[in-house]
């Protein structure tokens, strides 16, 4: 039987629909070892018990991208919205302060001095690259000898993250990648938290090792090149591309440089003899949004790499390895080039886009998830959820929420039960559009971490506390941060719990300590008819409260003619551990009584040990693992922390 007959989703839907990268993440986590790479991308060697529908699938960043959900874990509380350089907090022109390294690397060596740096400090022992000039493959690289030998950037295509299978010794890895291998590995290092289960194991209990992905390093990118054709071309030209020592490319040209002298290829000669691979044509990333560093020779000078430091490691290692001595910097970057750059590459996208379309071709809008709150339909369109201040919404947002979704859904909305609007039918072809208006009218969409609400003080006569202010500032908070997955959140504004929030994982409840001013009681008993648990009792011409039996609902404050029943202290109670999920469990209560300033603090707790003690990321609530533990162990080891 030949890996055509084999049924596997990727080749159907991802190789054959011309998708594929060749990032290589489906061949890294492979338990069994199934997957080779071809001239036209990965291939089955042998039938699949799973019909390539497992591991592969969940891994490729062309059927979906997950880039909503994978920017809070590297961003942390600081993810923002997408655009087209992603998001960065600093960018310099680099080069590497050996000359050594300069002369080996691309435009500068910034790249290869900075995790030399990783290197000889400890923070690495291995790094999963590109190898090769001529006929580049991927490889696993343990010395700062080895970093030499593959410094440079290479123009064919390469499964770099299918090097993983040979990591089993390295214990904390760098990646340096194209944007695709970027997101391939990002989708790699999070795929309990992105799947809700483990890696896949092989039919004799064979498991995947990922080492840690320390650091991962983006290199800019226009196209890459498949090796057969680019090899012919070059071929028909004259040159041996076995013979080439560095190739670069520059503007609208590749360059190469063999022993015998420098030739140059014109990008769209390359194109039209079918050079570029097919993925490459429809790919909007040229700067690999998601690394902790980009590096590209695009906005500095020659002999300079601009790198763009994006997360709080990837600033870190940048300040580090200069401070060391190992890279040295300037300021001067030209970032209206590295936008022309990045806004040409999206032009190409779209004409080919469009091109697909108008030729009735599949095309699968794996990059509509690149966006928070954008979900796929049965139907192949997209819900976009658009957010709410915990269920309240301005009449003119509401008024522009209803125009968006006749301008470009299915006309209809959805009221989610976790109080957000969902614009429901939104054709992969309108989400950029639709996207784009959201975000200039002022309004905005969100994916999950959403904290639901009843109306409170504000709003609701019989409210004890505030909640829509709290509950915005624990979205914002805790929306964006790596909580448990998944963890709901839910606040009462008073022991009505309009909300059910004694049902969520993590539930508020306003409340009011009650006491009797016996000065003032005269025992009319109003408060005893009020009182809906009957916690009140009049003895001897005085109220009498048991505490036992109060909830501290406040209902005796307000009803009290003669002002005796009064307010001691008001609050919050929390209670952690609930929810109607699969595994359903009742919430225990945590602490009484807690000011808005104690709460962020007390959700990290409480997040911080449900991570400590699960076993099972994506099978196991809050409410699971504390049962786990124990309830008293659990308790005092939040608590023990405040």
């Amino acid at each position: 039987m030949t890996d055509e007959e084999y049924k596997w989703f990727l080749r159907n839907e991802v190789v054959d629909a011309g998708l594929c990268t060749f990032c290589g993440a489906c061949a890294a986590v492979c338990p069994n070892d199934r997957i080779e790479f071809k001239a036209d991308g990965p291939a089955l060697k042998e039938e699949c018990p799973r019909n390539g529908q497992g591991a592969c699938k969940d891994v490729c960043q062309r059927v979906v991208t997950f880039a909503s959900k994978i920017s809070p874990n590297i961003f942390g509380f600081k993810a923002k919205p997408p655009s087209l350089l992603g998001q960065y907090e600093t960018i310099v022109a680099a080069r590497a302060a050996d000359p050594t390294i300069r002369d080996a690397g691309q435009d500068g060596g910034a790249v290869t001095a900075l995790l030399t740096y990783c290197m000889n400090k400890g923070l690495i022992d291995g790094v999963i690259a590109t190898g090769d000039i001529g006929k580049p493959s991927s490889c696993v690289v343990r010395s700062e000898e080895e970093l030499l030998k593959t410094a440079g950037s290479k123009y064919s295509s390469v499964p770099v993250l299918s090097a993983i299978k040979d990591a089993d010794d390295i214990t904390n890895a760098a990646v340096v990648g194209l944007p695709c291998q970027v997101n391939g590995i990002r989708k790699t290092q999070f795929f309990p938290g992105l799947t809700a289960h483990g890696y896949e194991v092989g039919e004799n209990g064979e498991k995947i090792k990922i080492p840690n992905i320390a650091y991962v390093i983006g290199l800019f990118c226009t196209e890459n090149f498949n090796y057969e054709k680019l090899a012919d071309f070059m071929e028909e030209r004259g040159v041996d591309i076995s013979n080439i020592r560095k190739a670069t490319i520059h503007l609208d040209e590749l360059v190469v440089m063999t022993d015998s002298g420098s030739y140059e290829f014109d990008l769209n000669d390359l194109w039209n003899a079918g050079c570029v691979l097919d993925g490459c044509v429809i790919c909007r990333d040229a700067v690999s949004k998601l690394a902790d560093i980009s590096a590209g020779y695009m906005g500095s000078g020659k002999g300079w790499t601009t790198l763009m430091g994006r997360t709080a490691k990837g600033i870190e290692l940048i300040k580090a390895a200069e401070e060391a001595g190992y890279i040295e910097t300037k300021p001067e970057v030209d970032l209206h080039r590295i936008e022309e750059f990045t806004g040409l590459k999206m032009q190409r996208f779209n004409w080919e886009l469009k091109r697909r379309l108008d030729e009735g071709k599949n095309v699968k809008f794996y990059w509509a998830s690149d966006y928070p709150g954008v979900m796929g339909e049965t139907k192949g369109t997209f819900f976009v959820k658009i957010k709410t201040n915990s269920g309240l919404i301005g009449a003119d947002q509401l008024a522009k929420a209803a125009e968006l979704a006749n301008k470009y859904g299915d006309r209809t909305f959805e009221i989610t039960t976790r109080q957000s609007v969902e614009i429901q039918g939104v054709p992969g072809t309108n989400v950029d559009k639709l996207m784009s208006e959201i975000y200039a009218s002022g309004l905005a969409t969100i994916g999950m971490g959403y904290v639901s609400s009843c109306v409170g003080m504000d709003y609701c006569t019989e409210g004890l506390v505030e909640t829509k202010k709290l509950s915005g500032e624990l979205t914002m908070a805790f929306a964006q941060k790596l909580t448990p997955h998944k963890m709901k959140i839910g606040i009462a504004g008073c022991g009505n719990d309009c909300v059910r929030a004694k049902r969520h994982d993590i539930g508020l409840i306003g409340q009011v300590h009650p006491e009797i001013d016996t000065e003032k009681c005269n025992g009319c008993g109003r408060c005893a008819e009020l009182c809906r648990v009957d916690a009140i009792s009049i003895v001897y011409g005085n109220a009498v409260i048991d505490k036992d039996k109060c909830i501290s609902c406040g209902w005796c404050i307000r009803g009290c003619p003669n002002e005796a029943a009064i307010e001691k202290k008001r609050g919050y109670t929390v209670w952690i551990g609930a929810n109607d999920a699969r595994r359903p469990s009742d919430g225990i209560l945590l602490k009484s009584f807690c000011t808005t300033e104690e709460i962020p603090e007390l959700i990290d707790a409480v997040a911080g040990t449900f991570v400590k003690y699960r076993t099972k990321p994506g099978r196991e609530r809050l409410g699971n693992v504390i049962a786990n533990v124990g309830e008293g162990m659990f308790l005092k080891e939040v608590l023990d922390q405040m």
